[in-house]
């Protein structure tokens, strides 16, 4: 079995990872291990989980992992890392890989919020506000940014999380950030989320190949 920590920045991004994501591997033969981040900052308040990331505290994290495990890997949002501005998702994971310049860290940043995964499926609005029209309203945010939910873009008025919010709003309904957060993906399906998300996907087939390489001397 393959140990493998990721380094969360959330309530939402711990229950996803402990309902999804870990039975997901665990039938590959990878044994995923969610830990949320700790921080201590002073714009934070005193000392609590989740939240404020940035590169010291990527460093600190990822430097306590390390050791206990096989590999480690990360899950935080682009959107709100502190720190960085006018960088990409991909140019913030080569930053903390730079970090360790470790084979066993595997860096993946959501572009742009975890919330994005939640567009993977118009059709599953249809049946859960029991609406046509949710379907019509979902894809017509998804058409707006291009067809790819991952461009879903980040400013603060259209950011996925303000999105699906007023989504949730627009039906009466109260969106709960960690609830909705990972059941409409159970409900959706892992399968379908990754069919949806080419950047998510890569980084899932990129664990997955753990296996591959164990397989493989010197790999």
């Amino acid at each position: 079995m393959i140990r493998v920590a990721i380094s969360v920045e959330g309530q939402t991004e711990d229950e996803f990872s402990k309902q999804i994501l870990a039975p997901y591997f665990l039938a590959k033969g990878i044994q995923l291990t969610p830990i949320v981040v700790t921080t201590k900052r002073e714009k934070c308040g005193v000392k609590h989980k989740g939240g404020c990331i940035n590169l010291d505290r990527v460093k600190s994290e990822v430097t306590k992992l390390l050791p206990s495990f096989d590999y480690v890997t990360t899950f935080y949002d682009l959107y709100g890392f502190d720190g960085v501005k006018d960088i990409t998702a991909d140019e913030l994971e080569q930053k903390m890989f730079e970090l360790f310049n470790n084979r066993k860290f595997i860096p993946y940043i959501q572009k742009y919020e975890f919330e994005t995964l939640l567009f993977s499926s118009p059709d599953y609005y249809k049946e859960y506000f029991d609406s046509f029209q949710a379907k019509i309203d979902m894809e017509n945010i998804i058409s707006s940014c291009g067809g790819n939910i991952e461009d879903i873009n980040n400013s603060k008025e259209t950011a996925p999380s303000k999105r699906i919010i007023k989504f949730f709003d627009d039906y009466d309904e109260a969106f709960d950030k960690v609830f909705h957060g990972y059941s409409i993906i159970e409900e959706i399906g892992l399968d379908r989320v990754i069919e949806q998300s080419p950047r998510f996907s890569k980084w899932i087939e990129k664990i997955e190949n753990l296996v591959i390489e164990k397989r493989i001397p010197n790999a």
